[in-house]
């Protein structure tokens, strides 16, 4: 497998662990940079193989991959929310969210979640009041008829009403299997930390063996009254690692896909 990662996106102490697992293991890598707001790369990396290639990036550096066709590339299939949410139902935090619409969303709740259903990244998922969402939708109108614009009031999203969590964690699922995990949060405040309870590491497994979106992705898992709910799917190209064991997911990675 030859990896390529993303230079201007990963944080320095990331891209530091990345290239001495890479390098633990004789793997082959490139560093890239993508010019900021265009799916472009600076320069093209050299000697790349025909086949075997993997990203770790943006979802501007994923498009970039597709459209080289790169493979197994970067893997995106079925990241939706609203997917998510119909296959996981109960299990899934936000399972009583709305999905419609930027535009059509209704007064619902004073204070709420919102994100787009599709792991897009037109705009990172976080809190609003009614006032800002209103705010936030007139701008986006105001916007809508520009060229390369990511977010358009059709585009559809999920609002969630809010709910106390005790702890998020993020793991990777590779091939079917949850292969490491990291603790990101406790309650609203950062906490980083790579010891994941084993009656997380078994629900996510037990989510993953009853569907799976693709080969390559995470699962955010809350801990909220005392059960654990799936908060939501993520590519495993493009996803934070946290304290995830890195040596461990490019194991899987090479040997898995």
């Amino acid at each position: 497998m030859h990896w390529i990662l993303q230079r201007n996106l990963i944080n320095p102490a990331d891209l530091s662990r990345f290239e001495q697992a890479l390098q633990a293991r004789d793997t082959a890598y490139s560093l890239v940079s993508l010019v900021p707001f265009f799916h472009e790369l600076v320069s093209e990396p050299s000697d790349l193989p025909g086949e075997g290639i993997f990203v770790y990036g943006s979802t501007g550096l994923g498009n970039v991959a597709k459209a080289r066709g790169w493979k197994p590339g970067y893997f995106d299939a079925n990241l939706d929310y609203e997917l998510m949410l119909s296959m996981y139902g109960s299990r899934a935090l936000n399972s009583s969210a709305i999905c419609t619409s930027l535009a059509e969303l209704p007064r619902t709740w004073d204070r709420f979640f919102i994100r787009p259903t599709l792991d897009s990244k037109s705009f990172a998922g976080t809190v609003m009041t009614w006032q800002e969402l209103e705010e936030f939708r007139d701008g986006v109108a105001r916007v809508s008829n520009a060229p390369d614009v990511t977010l358009r009031p059709g585009d559809r999203v999920v609002m969630a009403p809010l709910t106390e969590i005790e702890a998020e964690f993020r793991l990777f699922a590779i091939d079917g299997v949850i292969v490491t995990g990291s603790r990101y949060k406790v309650g609203e405040h950062l906490s980083v930390s790579g010891e994941v309870p084993s009656a997380v590491k078994e629900f996510a497994q037990a989510c993953v063996d009853d569907w799976m979106p693709n080969k390559a992705f995470t699962i955010d898992v809350a801990i909220t009254g005392g059960q654990m709910k799936i908060i939501e799917l993520n590519s495993a190209n493009s996803a934070g690692v946290y304290a995830c064991d890195v040596g461990v997911f490019v194991d899987a990675v090479n040997s898995r896909l």
